[in-house]
């Protein structure tokens, strides 16, 4: 009998999930604590591991823990348990969530605690919900629906560090945790923390202070699975943003990581944004309006009776901003990747193209002038003259800067008072007096299943770039003014919308009224793949689909048997020399 430690190896593999057992030598003992980092003997050489269990009675012929790596504990046995449920719903190894739950460097010391500084901050919808975590008060998961961009919120936060609570904030991206940043030292000075992917340093400085509450730990996604000591209340923005979801295996997400963290570690959750996702309104969040309005003012466009070829923006549009540059106010005109026009783009090389004798833009199976791509003429003439048109941002800010007499307009943010980009130029935008979206019609044309969510959730973060204040508004350019899309936009409430949506969903049997999973398998694909998917318990298989050097299969139906039998899968493709991706809850299919 000996007293021991059940330990996971830093190892990628689900053969080593279970972790073994070692025994505890004693001079390590005093030091060694469940969520420990040690190195253990591992097939002949010594790995990095992490305890997960430890016991003092444990049978056999045990080997040694040969060191410990650092003596503070990286996750406690809830926070544990909720790794452990993300690395099954994600089918991916222990290992791999244990790692993301650890610091990039080994942690040393905690910094000094930080005195709450006194702040008077003005009521806020948080408020309420700041004030019950206070006074350790389990409130359900809750949604406000509103412009978080604001930062209003940020001082209203103190009840919950004066009672010695932490507060973690996850954010989209490094900039948006830079915006709050800035805005909340202001306020609270060091007792926030920003975790922005800079450099391994400052991110293991900061978890060392998400050790040692009350603390306002700021973060991006993978701050999702740190431990925050004494964590009170957790604040998501944007949940529904795709960055929020890793794109490659593990393809976690940071919303139902924090909901299964918050039931089990006992915080508070909160969900900040104009459009909550329709998964969030699935689990019953409770939605809280900031205000009459999740957005500002939005005026709608009708071009239903514009004729072909009159141009990107109506002339109502390029009107309006050219009074918004006469009073030195900012514009941003927001296009995507269809805009409306996906069939004038060449099927190969993605470039637009126009007939030089009748400018009529032609479709994906006429020749294209960049590649030579297809054997077709002018739909519209017969010509076989033709014009490449350049990226659609590009034709934009060339129709503006035509159409105004002066080059105002430019793709690059900071590089005139007009910039035209798609939703990732968003992210570093200051906020604007008119912001346009070019063609709302286009946004629906996807033949995805979250298409009309994806739809009002980029038009919501468009308006988020609107600044207050009167007379800047959004303007929406659409064919279809009374369709349920626009008209949402017109009242500013989501939340019929999605529901609308989420009835659709559960009509079509497509999340979240069912579980999905994609799998790809790149390489090798060995010759059971099929079957093995099609025998997979209680799970309906899709495909194989012909992806880059492999095949794609889509898994729906109550996957909870499915997903550990795809571990075992996934370990026998692997060694037969196939490279194997999973993405559960795929947003894309």
């Amino acid at each position: 009998m000996t007293r021991a430690a059940r330990v996971v190896p830093d190892v990628a593999s689900f053969a080593v999930d279970d972790g073994f057992w070692y025994s505890i030598p004693d001079h390590l003992g005093p030091d060694l604590h469940f969520g420990s980092i040690v190195r253990i003997p591992l097939s002949g050489r010594r790995v990095r591991g992490w305890v997960v269990e430890l016991a003092d009675d444990r049978e056999g012929n045990l080997k040694d823990i040969a060191g410990i790596s650092g003596t503070t504990p990286v996750f406690d046995e809830a926070q544990l348990d909720g790794l452990l449920w993300t690395a099954r719903h994600y089918v991916t190894p222990v290992s791999t969530l244990l790692g993301r739950a650890t610091p990039p460097n080994l942690p040393r010391k905690f910094p000094d605690r930080v005195d709450v500084p006194d702040v008077s901050a003005r009521a806020h919808p948080i408020s309420d919900l700041v004030a019950k975590t206070a006074l350790g008060t389990r409130t359900p998961v809750a949604a406000i629906v509103g412009n978080w961009r604001r930062l209003r919120w940020v001082s209203a936060l103190g009840p919950t560090l004066d009672a010695g609570r932490s507060i973690l904030v996850i954010a989209a991206s490094s900039a948006e945790v830079d915006q709050i940043y800035r805005a909340g030292t202001s306020v609270w000075g060091s007792l926030l923390e920003a975790v922005n992917g800079e450099d391994d340093k400052s991110d293991t400085s900061a978890w060392e202070a998400a050790q040692r509450p009350p603390r306002i730990i700021v973060g991006t996604p993978k701050t999702a699975a740190w431990q925050v000591r004494s964590l009170g209340l957790a604040v998501v923005l944007e949940e529904g943003r795709r960055a929020m979801k890793d794109r490659q295996t593990p393809t976690v997400h940071v919303r139902e990581v924090m909901r299964t963290r918050s039931r089990l570690e006992g915080f508070n959750l909160l969900f900040y944004g104009p459009t909550p996702s329709v998964e969030l309104l699935s689990a019953g969040a409770e939605i809280v309006h900031e205000g009459n309005r999740a957005w500002p003012l939005v005026e709608v466009v009708d071009r239903s009776d514009d004729q072909p070829g009159s141009g990107f923006l109506s002339d109502r549009t390029v009107a309006a901003i050219g009074a918004t540059l006469k009073t030195e106010g900012r514009v941003f005109v927001f296009t995507h990747r269809r805009v409306g026009f996906a069939s004038m783009r060449c099927s190969r090389c993605r470039s637009l193209r126009t007939c030089k004798r009748c400018g009529f833009r032609l479709g994906r199976v006429d020749q294209c002038p960049k590649c030579g791509a297809g054997t077709g003429a002018c739909l519209q003439c017969g010509s076989n003259e033709f014009e490449e048109m350049g990226t659609i941002p590009e034709r934009l800010v060339a129709e503006i800067n035509r159409r105004l007499g002066r080059d105002t307009a430019s793709v690059h943010p900071g590089a005139g008072l007009v910039t035209v980009g798609t939703e990732r130029d968003l992210v570093s935008l200051h906020p604007v007096s008119l912001a346009v979206a070019a063609d709302v019609d286009g946004l629906l044309m996807g033949h995805g299943y979250r298409t009309a969510e994806e739809a009002l959730r980029q038009l919501g973060r468009l308006a988020l770039a609107v600044r207050d204040g009167s007379g800047h508004r959004l303007m929406l350019q659409t064919s279809r003014p009374d369709s349920m899309l626009v008209t949402t936009m017109r009242r500013g409430d989501p939340v019929p919308y999605l529901e609308r949506v989420l009835v659709e969903r559960a009509r079509e049997g497509s999340p979240p009224s069912s579980e999905m999973i994609a799998v790809e398998i790149r390489g090798e694909v060995p010759t059971s793949a099929g079957e093995d998917i099609a025998s997979l318990e209680e799970a309906i298989a899709m495909g194989p689909m012909k992806v880059t050097d492999g095949q794609r299969w889509l898994i729906t139906g109550s996957l909870g048997e499915a997903r550990l039998q795809l571990r075992r899968l996934i370990s026998r493709w692997r060694d037969a020399g196939a490279t194997v991706r999973i993405d559960a809850d795929p947003i894309d299919i």
